[in-house]
């Protein structure tokens, strides 16, 4: 697919969203930080994971201290969910955004299944607990993974659940792509084969992000995707309903040690109301803006901020 076409589909998506206007209109320049703010004299390291969601969360933690007159380092773009994890924990980075299902499955090597308030309640205590890491308030959007293929293929085989892979797309046919870290998760592909009785012909491991392009050129039959992503609807893929009830939910959250929370309590409490203004519809909204607009994301974040009124 051309550049022109892929922007011009995720700008329809925008539009769809009711949210185009406010992308195109605000202002890019950054506003001044309010140098006595709450948090003068608060210097902040963020961290995140290397794809755009992650990085677009920590965005907006950096932009909301800034606002409030703190100082930031910017450390976004780590490689991996658990080298950020150990940046955190070895004091390289203060805080990221981390998912519930990657704590309970990855840190707390945990296996069950549960539903999100009642997992994001026992991450957070027995993160704690573990590894003296604070949670705070998390989103109601959840990035869980799923696996998309072209909407072309999916009515070719007559698919639209996870369960019909095995048994109406031949294996012969059967290419699935998935990132680097998914291969290797607990909560990655060797129990989704498992769940759903899966012996593809051919498995490709693909950088972050690259997936949803392979996928809608075919290069994949079932891609690896984050629910969350922009580039699902711009790339008119289809995401196949996970109907074993195989993933977890992947709820946000900001984490940091509780040492550190207990050191700035004004930041805990001027960075707490942020989940609570990011839907599904928000999240996906933003990603797209990056993925498929080209836009920065501190620009992005900035935006987000403004229209949730938790900045000027």
């Amino acid at each position: 697919m051309q550049l022109n076409r892929v922007k011009a589909a995720g700008i329809a998506a925008l539009v769809g969203f009711g949210l185009v206007a406010a992308s195109m209109s605000q202002a890019t320049a950054a506003s001044a930080a309010t140098k006595n703010g709450p948090l003068k004299g608060v210097k902040v390291i963020v961290g995140s994971k290397d794809f755009t969601e992650s990085i677009l969360l920590s965005k907006i933690v950096k932009q909301l201290v800034l606002a409030d007159g703190g100082s930031v380092v910017d450390k976004t773009n780590i490689k991996g969910s658990v080298t950020t994890r150990e940046a955190m924990l070895k004091g390289d980075i203060n805080l990221y955004w981390e998912y519930t299902g990657t704590a309970w499955f990855n840190y707390l090597k945990q296996t069950s299944l549960l539903p999100p308030k009642e997992m994001y309640a026992k991450v957070k205590a027995g993160d704690l607990k573990s590894n003296k890491v604070a949670w705070l308030p998390m989103t109601s959007f959840n990035d869980t993974y799923a696996f998309a293929m072209t909407q072309a293929k999916a009515k070719q085989y007559g698919i639209t659940k996870m369960s019909e892979a095995a048994t109406k797309v031949p294996a012969s046919d059967q290419v699935w792509c998935v990132e680097s870290e998914f291969q290797s998760r607990p909560d990655g592909w060797a129990g989704v084969a498992a769940k759903y009785n899966l012996k593809p012909s051919q498995l490709k491991v693909l950088d972050t992000g690259a997936i949803y392009q392979a996928t809608a050129q075919d290069q994949c039959t079932f891609g690896e995707v984050f629910a969350t992503d922009g580039r699902i609807g711009a790339l008119k893929l289809k995401v196949l309903e996970d109907d074993a009830n195989y993933f977890p939910p992947y709820n946000a959250a900001i984490t940091m040690p509780a040492s550190f929370a207990k050191k700035y309590p004004k930041l805990v409490k001027i960075l707490a109301p942020i989940a609570g203004k990011i839907s599904n519809q928000t999240m996906a909204v933003m990603n797209a803006r990056v993925d498929v607009l080209g836009e920065d994301p501190d620009t992005v974040a900035k935006d987000f901020l403004r229209a949730a009124k938790l900045i000027k």
